[in-house]
């Protein structure tokens, strides 16, 4: 059972790895805007140069800050928002009856499609963490890399849960996702991605703690920072993240089976 879900993996992996490498411009040109939005993040950190103390807790140093915000962020809402592309792409083109008429759930089918974006945006954010300590000097502290791998871990497993929300809205409705608006609004505004919670109203400082992504945000930025411990900060934000994660995957699967279930006894599957 193992070594079969293994093999379907590593199929899935390498069909969307070589489609998407043989659109080369398209790669090319993604590498180079990781190195462009890098250097917009440094000109911007500039102008917050000195003491500030909203950011004392993350060394006086913006670029840091909005650095490990953008890359947690663009983690993110890739896997959150891969699976609702996926199943349009499959309406649109009809390849949605041929997976229903499959012996393999559906359900298992579906979640392969995340194994690319999760694939490919661990490494742009790899590449974004490089650009930034070779070309504008940052550093950040790797002692901790067992704690960063649970934090990351547990975003993914929050956005894949988010994304099988936004799945099954798109198998019940066709048309239109709510969830990617929801989420970018939510993480723009009051995730603390682009500027610190305690800028927040304490009203919405509040909703704050909903949102898996603040969690890891704040994990990460701690943790990168040099002379960090391991005490009570990150074993609280990283309960969050796990009981987040947790609620969301579990709900999105209930979701999406239901979804399935519904369109197959409806009949509605193939229509969109």
């Amino acid at each position: 059972m193992l070594n079969r879900l293994i093999k379907r993996s590593l199929l899935f992996l390498k069909r969307d790895l070589f489609i998407n490498i043989s659109y080369r411009f398209q790669f090319i040109f993604s590498i180079v805007s990781i190195f462009v939005s890098v250097f917009v993040f440094f000109l911007l950190s500039s102008f917050l140069e000195g003491s500030n103390e909203y950011l004392k807790e993350y060394g006086d140093d913006y670029f840091y800050f909005l650095l490990v915000g953008i890359t947690i962020t663009d983690l993110s809402l890739r896997v959150s928002n891969s699976l609702n592309i996926e199943i349009r792409n499959y309406q649109v083109t009809g390849i949605f009856e041929e997976l229903i008429n499959t012996k393999i759930p559906i359900s298992e089918l579906l979640m392969y499609s995340f194994l690319y974006p999760i694939f490919f945006s661990l490494f742009r954010m790899f590449i974004f963490f490089i650009f930034a300590i070779l070309f504008f000097g940052l550093t950040i502290n790797l002692q901790n890399f067992g704690f960063v791998f649970l934090a990351i871990f547990f975003t993914l497993i929050s956005f894949i849960g988010i994304g099988l929300i936004a799945g099954a809205y798109t198998i019940s409705f066709k048309k239109g996702n709510p969830m990617s608006s929801v989420t970018q609004l939510s993480i723009v505004i009051i995730s603390g991605i682009i500027f610190p919670i305690d800028v927040l109203p304490v009203w919405l400082q509040a909703f704050s703690n909903f949102i898996p992504i603040t969690h890891s945000a704040e994990l990460l930025r701690y943790l990168f920072l040099e002379n960090s411990e391991i005490n009570d900060f990150v074993f609280i934000r990283l309960f969050y993240l796990i009981l987040s994660s947790l609620i969301l995957i579990t709900l999105g699967n209930l979701l999406i089976n239901l979804a399935i279930k519904t369109g197959k006894k409806n009949g509605t599957l193939m229509f969109y």
